[in-house]
């Protein structure tokens, strides 16, 4: 693995720098890309995308007026991104305004049940000898936006609106011998998911809270907080009888222990959870966001959450999570008229189902104790910074306990946080 991993990199290097002669401190600059990833949950990604940025006369730098970026991509176990992001502090006098158009197909969506350890885990079915027990097909539109407006320093209210619509499906006979031998259709037969949410559905939310940020830079920051609180709010405007309240709070501090920013400690603690009505079965995984990363953020487990498990292994009402990590920078140097940096980031993440979702089962129970125990997971990556504003990114991880799945190898673009 470490030999596959360094062999990444120099591919990562000619991806960002083949189209980096234009790309500067002030003005319009554009990079386009080849995407190349992989994740053990999807397989090896390919396809392209392009970043656009607007430094303005670079008294911005390392931040932006304005920044586009967008991306087509697929995974070779079938699943299909398009995505479109956008963010700008300047577009909206004294708003900062972020926005974001998406779609993403994927035939074998994980799906491993409710209360995480509370549903047990057999990996024999896990997508093999022709088996796709844990999956099901998964097509998702989003359209979201955002505006947030200076309280006072570092303070500002946020409010935005998001639209999104999910298919569901059996998965297909392409991928299993038995399309109806997956914990999905015993799930809908037990009437654990319900007829009015099977096979999705639409959802209007509206949210709105404070966002406090004092980071030196967006990107990679190397000081400062960011801050997050608000709620999510989604009204029955659809006629599918669920409406609900969602409470969302992460705390991310950044911390130079070392001059020239050589040494980091960052860590994020967070938690959402619904504190009124009723959500729906397809909604309870998705991660709300302010500031669009992702063309969709999904948890508790994986990527997005807890490094190396398995994808939304932890399902629940409400759940809390943290990251702890050591941003080492190892070198510096200066290529195609651009200044990069390789770093490694050796980590932590362990998190939690605070509040289980449709368990018939009373607290202190087994079965109680068995959704809410605590999962862990450990592992280290290696970042490719260029002009402070482009990171390419490869990490490996492993789950603590056996059922959260062997390990994670994740290749894409950013830190987690």
């Amino acid at each position: 693995m470490r030999r596959k991993l360094l062999s990444i990199l120099p591919l990562l290097l000619i991806s960002f720098s083949a189209f980096a002669g234009d790309f500067g401190k002030s003005g319009l600059s554009i990079l386009p890309s080849p995407c190349l990833g992989y994740s053990t949950n999807h397989g090896t990604q390919y396809g392209a995308n392009v970043t656009i940025i607007d430094f303005g006369d670079g008294s911005f730098y390392p931040n932006y007026k304005q920044k586009i970026y967008l991306e087509a991509t697929k995974y070779t176990k079938g699943k299909t991104s398009l995505k479109a992001v956008y963010d700008s502090g300047m577009l909206i006098p004294d708003f900062r305004f972020s926005a974001i158009i998406a779609y993403q197909s994927n035939p074998l969506y994980r799906f491993y049940g409710f209360n995480g350890s509370a549903t047990p885990y057999d990996p024999s079915l896990d997508l093999k000898n022709d088996i796709a027990y844990y999956n099901f097909g998964r097509r998702i539109f989003k359209a979201a936006a955002n505006i947030q407006h200076k309280i006072t320093d570092g303070l500002n209210w946020v409010a935005g609106v998001n639209f999104v619509k999910y298919g569901i499906e059996t998965v297909s006979d392409r991928f299993t011998s038995d399309p109806y031998n997956t914990l999905y259709h015993i799930y809908k037969e037990a009437g654990i998911i319900r007829s009015n949410e099977a096979e999705g559905g639409q959802r209007l939310e509206f949210n709105t809270g404070i966002v406090f940020d004092t980071r030196n830079e967006y990107t990679a920051p190397s000081s400062g907080i960011w801050s997050e609180l608000y709620l999510t709010g989604s009204p029955d405007v659809f006629n599918d009888s669920y409406r609900y309240l969602k409470l969302s709070a992460h705390f991310r501090h950044y911390l130079s222990l070392i001059d020239e920013e050589r040494l980091i400690f960052a860590y994020h603690l967070a938690y959402q959870g619904t504190i009124a009505g009723e959500a729906p079965f397809y909604v309870q995984q998705s991660i709300n966001e302010l500031i669009y990363k992702k063309t969709v953020s999904e948890g508790l487990g994986s990527k997005n959450t807890i490094r190396g498990t398995l994808n939304n292994r932890f399902v629940g009402d409400s759940y809390a999570w943290a990251n702890v990590e050591l941003r080492i920078k190892l070198f510096s140097f200066n290529a195609f008229r651009q200044s990069f940096y390789v770093a490694t980031n050796p980590f932590i993440d362990f998190g939690a189902i605070v509040k289980p979702f449709r368990l018939n089962a009373e607290r202190g129970s087994e079965l109680y104790k068995a959704a809410t125990k605590l999962h862990e997971s450990v592992g280290i990556g290696a970042k490719l910074v260029m002009s402070r504003n482009f990171v390419a990114s490869a990490e490996i991880a492993k789950p603590l306990q056996k059922d959260d799945g062997k390990f994670g190898f994740i290749m894409g673009m950013n830190y987690m946080f």
